[in-house]
Order: structure tokens, then sequence, then C-alpha cells
């Protein structure tokens, strides 16, 4: 039961609780309100506040006295905090912007690309053209361990001449050190698996002489390594065209001989603005946008009697250093500096007998050495620099290749069995230490900086030549290049998925086949014409222009001789020998005895009667059968002999050669200065001369 008095307090609430919260409230108003009456007003005018504003600016622009600010900072506490002692401490102990420089050099990276490198996509030769040779040239004498001789006689005096050209000589080895063929291993920088390259400049590789001298390059393989020396910068020192000589070692001077070598000559042209756009299209850099070229890879094939070609087979690069390893002096180049790079290059013995064709292009050639005076120092007068067009020089089945014209200098540091080029500093698949060589992103193991201190050149196009020592007379050859490079992603982290960075080295796409090449037989017999009737006691004679080469001091001698069914083709007779001495040519009994039989003969004048016509007599070409020594049987055909390129140039170089034995031989360029101008293939065809004045003539050729 509920209590009464609270039941009375809870009627009187909700009948008069309202009321009493109105008068509470009206109460509480009229107070503010009285409160709000006697409270004093702001006396505050626009005037006032202006004059307020003006003083405060007046305060701010006073001018204070230093010592008043430094000494209202001191009673704040404010103390000199000594910024000089402190920057004068800094002082001794200088910040090094080494320890604060990127591992990798900053790349601008292309659209899509970030900085993911790619493999570079590398391109064959082109334009090649092959074309054979012989001649004979000073070499250093080797013992049968392949070192070489010490010469303890007294030091021959050279003529100035022959000094510069000692001076400037492309000698392999001056330039390379070491490397051993594709098989072989060994450190890089050791001189290893070259025939009489056992240490530097020959010798005892253990001598105390030679341990030194081999330190100190190895010193200088480090430091080029290491970016402290600059290849170009130490090139740049040298005069134009000369390279620095090398001193000839411990054991030097060494002794010399004259040997006759026989050669075929590859020479072409490589796209080298395209191989360096590969290359910033890979590497996103342009700092890193040049290949670093290793050597040229070199194969033959060899003609078989049934005119099928065989396998391909490398050249062997031992045999061919053992020559250019081996050069006391060289000839020199002719194509412009930007068109030469080390390693693409075969530098050229300087002849003694011989001389040089087609080793030159043309395009190359800087117009002032194209356009030279007319006479060749040396040389006597030159043919208006003749170069052809046109069938196969050799005489090869199917072939029919022009004659190009090339010019190239460098020194070739690589070279596996499989070239016909330098060993480099590694071999191609031998052991070794991988990571010693100065190929681009080299090093050993993870991202490296780029080592950029390898030969380079802005030219669109270079040369590339090679020169195969080991070809064999009466044998037809067909040749292909490719070049090998130094792969800029060995070892490196940032590379796109299946970018090859464990090889060394990168092998572009082997070339196109060059022309097919005939080296010619030591003595090669050529029809030249039918004997003129009445002119000896037989009518079926035909006259033979006979070539006679000597592999002991390389001489060519030519001379003609008349020969019928029945007879062999030359035999000894009195020929004019050149000098290159200046000592005049000399006559010496030569042994022109080819082996040849002749079988029968055909051609010469033949009247026009039989067929329905009067006038002179036809004149129809000669033709010989022959049997070699072996017994085979081969026809010689004077439409093909006469305009043979060999054999034109064998004849003429001959002539001048004996022509300009009373004078000291300059240098060892053929007609033309040995350039070649334009390439072509297939019978008949010719190729582009170049667009040189002076440079016409087209010889034909085809399948003989």
């Amino acid at each position: 039961m509920a209590n009464a008095q609270v039941e009375k307090l809870k009627a009187l609430g909700l009948r008069h609780g309202e009321k009493a919260v109105v008068a509470l409230s009206g109460a509480l108003c009229l107070t503010l309100l009285a409160l709000a009456v006697m409270k004093p007003t702001i006396d505050l005018t626009p005037t006032a506040v202006q004059e307020h504003a003006k003083a405060a600016q007046s305060n701010i622009e006073k001018p204070q006295d230093n010592d008043d600010i430094l000494k209202t900072l001191e009673a704040a506490g404010i103390t000199n905090p000594g910024f000089e002692k402190l920057v004068d401490s800094q002082q001794k102990d200088k910040l090094k912007g080494d320890n604060y420089k990127v591992g990798l050099a900053w790349i601008t990276p292309e659209p899509g690309a970030g900085l993911i490198r790619d493999q570079p996509k590398l391109i064959a030769p082109t334009e090649l053209v092959a074309y054979p040779g012989r001649g004979g040239t000073v070499l250093f004498a080797l013992d049968d361990t392949g070192k070489r001789i010490p010469d303890d006689s007294d030091k021959k005096q050279d003529d100035p001449t022959t000094k510069l050209r000692r001076s400037r000589k492309r000698n392999r080895r001056s330039m390379m050190m070491g490397g051993g063929s594709g098989s072989g291993g060994g450190m890089p920088g050791m001189m290893g698996g070259m025939p009489g390259m056992s240490g530097p400049g020959g010798g005892d590789p253990n001598s105390p002489e030679a341990k030194k001298a081999l330190a100190r390059k190895q010193a200088m393989l480090n430091k080029s390594l290491a970016g402290q020396i600059d290849p170009n910068k130490e090139k740049a020192k040298t005069k134009p065209g000369e390279t620095p000589e090398e001193p000839e070692g411990p054991g030097g001077p060494f002794k010399e001989i004259t040997k006759g070598l026989r050669w075929v000559s590859i020479t072409g042209t490589l796209d080298h603005k395209t191989m360096r756009d590969n290359w910033l299209a890979a590497l996103k850099s342009p700092n890193i946008a040049h290949p670093n070229y290793k050597q040229l890879d070199v194969q033959r094939q060899v003609q078989q009697d049934d005119g099928t070609w065989g396998e391909w087979e490398d050249v062997n690069g031992e045999e061919n250093r053992a020559i250019l390893f081996n050069l006391p002096e060289t000839e020199e180049e002719l194509a412009s500096t930007d068109a030469i790079l080390d390693n693409l290059v075969d530098p050229l013995p300087f002849l003694k007998a011989g001389l040089w064709e087609r080793v030159h292009v043309a395009s190359l050639v800087p117009k002032e050495k194209r356009d030279v005076a007319a006479t060749q120092p040396g040389l006597g007068e030159m043919p208006g620099m003749m170069g052809s067009m046109g069938g196969s020089s050799s005489g090869g089945p199917g072939s029919g290749s022009s004659r190009m014209m090339g010019g190239a200098e460098g020194m070739s540091e690589g070279g596996g069995s499989s070239s016909g080029g330098m060993p480099g500093m590694m071999s191609s698949s031998g052991g070794g230490m991988p990571g010693m060589m100065g190929g681009s992103g080299g090093g050993m193991g993870g991202t490296t900086e780029e080592n950029t201190n390898f030969p380079k050149s802005e030219a669109e196009t270079v040369m590339v030549r090679s020169l195969d020592f080991t070809v064999k007379p009466d044998t037809t050859y067909r040749f292909r290049l490719r070049v090998v490079v130094f792969n800029p992603n060995y070892k490196r982290e940032d590379v796109s998925p299946g970018v090859d960075t464990t090889s060394l080295e990168l092998k572009g796409p082997w070339s196109d086949a060059t022309n097919p090449v005939t080296m010619p037989d030591d003595v090669t017999s050529y029809v030249m014409k039918r004997t003129p009737t009445g002119a000896v006691k037989r009518s079926d004679q035909v006259t033979f222009q006979v070539s006679r080469w000597t592999n002991e001091d390389g001489v060519t001698v030519v001379r003609n001789f008349d020969a019928g069914p029945g007879e062999v083709i030359g035999e000894p007779a009195d020929a004019a020998i050149p000098s290159s001495e200046g000592a005049g040519a000399k006559n010496k009994r030569v042994d022109f005895n080819s082996h040849q039989l002749v079988l029968d003969t055909v051609g010469g004048t033949r009247p026009i009667a039989p067929v329905g016509a009067t006038g002179a007599p036809l004149d129809v070409p000669a033709l010989a059968l022959l049997m070699k020594r072996d017994g085979t049987v081969i026809l010689r055909n004077q439409v093909l002999d006469v305009p043979d390129d060999v054999r034109k140039d064998m004849a003429d170089n001959y002539k001048r050669e004996v022509d300009n034995s009373t004078k000291k031989r300059g240098n060892s360029y053929g007609s033309g200065m040995g350039m070649m101008g334009g390439s072509g293939s297939g019978s008949g065809s010719g190729g582009m001369m170049g667009g040189y004045p002076g440079m016409g003539g087209m010889r034909g050729g085809g399948r003989r």
C-alpha cells in the first residue's frame, strides 16, 4: 500500500510543477538583463583602430642594435652553437663521394622496358669476297718447340723506310697476351697456346726477365679491367696509323727468315650501326651501346672431284697464328681509323715477293688515299687503280664473284680453334679464369659495373678480314665468317628470363658462303692462243702461259711456252727474278716443267666458206686437253684463261716487280693498291665498283 505523503507530493508536482519551472526561468532571464544593462560599453572607433595599427607597424620597423639583440638572446638563455668550429672540424674529415656512389649507372627506362636487360642480336658479315694470293715475307725463325731463336750476330741497321714500317707493325704479339686455342684453358694473359709464344717475346718463360715482363703485362691488364687505363687514350698517344712498338723482349733480337706463303683473303664489311642499335635496344643504356668484339670465327668447304662441296670445317687457327704472331713488319692499312676495330681484321705481312690484291674495301678508304699520285713509292706506275667485276677469278665451278675493294686495321684478340683470327684473352671453350677478360659486364659474379674500356667506333660500317695461310695448291674452297663478342650480360642478374648469363662470349650467325676460290698449283699452265701457223714446225701447238711459284722465297715467275699433243708443257729456262731491295732483277735458271702432258688441242683460224659466207677466216678460241701427273684429265679454255683475274694479277704483278726491281719496295700493294669496290655472285655477274674515277675494267669468268 502506497505512502499517503508520497501520493500527496506526487499530486502536487503534477498540478503545479510546470508553473514552478516557468517562474524560475523568468526570474533568471530578468537577472541577466539587469546585469547587461549595468555593464559599461566598449569605447572603440575606426580612427582608434587605425592609430593602433600604425603604432604596431612603427614598433616592428623600429631598428634595433645588434648588441641589444644579443643581450636579449643571452638573457633568454640562447647561446652561440659554434657553427664555425663545427665546419672547421668537418673539413678535417671530408666526406668521400665514392662512398655514396650508386652501384649501377642511372638508366633512362624505355616505355614498358624498365631496367631489365635483354640479349643483343648479332648479325653476320656481308659482302664477303675470297681471293687467292702467294708471296714471300720475313718471319721470326722458330725452333722445334715453337720458340723464337735469338740472333747472336750483330743487329743490322735498317733503312728509315724499314724502321718506319717496323715501328707501326700490327703484330698480334705486340697487342695480345696469351689465350690458347678453343680447346685450351689456362689463365688469360699467360701467353699460352701459341707457337713461339711461351713467354713474353720468346726465350725461357721461367727466366727472371720473362717473369718480370709477364708481371708488367698482367698489371697492365688488371688496371685496364679496373678502368684505370683507357686503351682508346693510350692509342691516341701514338701517331695516326701507328701502334706502340713492342720491345722484342727477353732474348731478342731474333733471327729472321724469308718464307713463301699461300693465302686466301676473305674481305668484307659489317653493319656496325645495326650492331650498336641492337646493343642499345637490349642493354637500355647509351653508355654501353658498343659491342666488344672478340674475334672472327672462320670455316671453309673443299670442293670435291665431282663438283660437290664437303662439310664445313674450322680453319686451323694455330697455323695461322704461327705466322701472324711472328711478323717483324706489316703492311700499312688504307682504311680510315674509324673503320678499323680490333679483333675483326688480320694484319697484312709486308711482302718481299708478290703483291697484295683485294684486301681493302674502297668505300672505307679515305679519298686522299684513293686519289694517290701516278707513281707509287717502290712500285712505279700504277694502272689507274683498276678494279674488276665479273665471274669467277679462280675458275671454280659455278663461280662468278666480282672483286671487292677493302681495307682495315686492327688486331684480333680472339681466336678459338674455329677461327682464322687471333687468340683472345680467354679460350673459346676452355677453362681458365673467367671474369678476367675486359669484356662488358664481366667480373666475378653478380651485377657489376660496366667495363667500357675497349675499342669503339661510331662508323656505320667497319671492315672484316681474315687470312687463311693453310690452303693447299690446286684446291677450290669457299668460306664463311661469324662475329664473336664478349657477352655484356655475363654473370649479371638484371636480365630478362632466358637471357644467357653463363657464357663469356656470344657467337653470331654464319655469313653466306663466299665465292668459290681456287688456289693455283705451284706450276700452272693457262691457254693463251693457238700458236700461229708457220711459226713452228707443228701446226697443232698452243701457246701456254706458265706461272711458277717457289715456296722457298715466294717469288712468282711467268713465261710463255708452246706445246702440242704428246709434249709436256714447260721446261727449265732463264727468267728475270725481281728484287724488293732495289738490287735489280737477276736472271736465274727456273724449272717451268708443269708435268702436264698435252693430249689434244683445237682452235685457231678456220675458213668461213663452209658456213656459206665469204671473208676473213674465223679465229676459234684454243682448247687444250691435258693430263696431270696423277693421271687426271683437265680441259683448259682460252675463253676462260685469258680474262682470269688470278692469272692476270700474277702476270701483271710479275712484270711490275721486275720493272721496279731497281727501287726499294715501299709497300706491297698490287694493282689498284689491292682494293675492292663491290661484290657480286653468280656466273658472269658483275659487282658494283663503288663509283671511283679511273677504276674501270671488267674481267669475266665462268666455269672451266
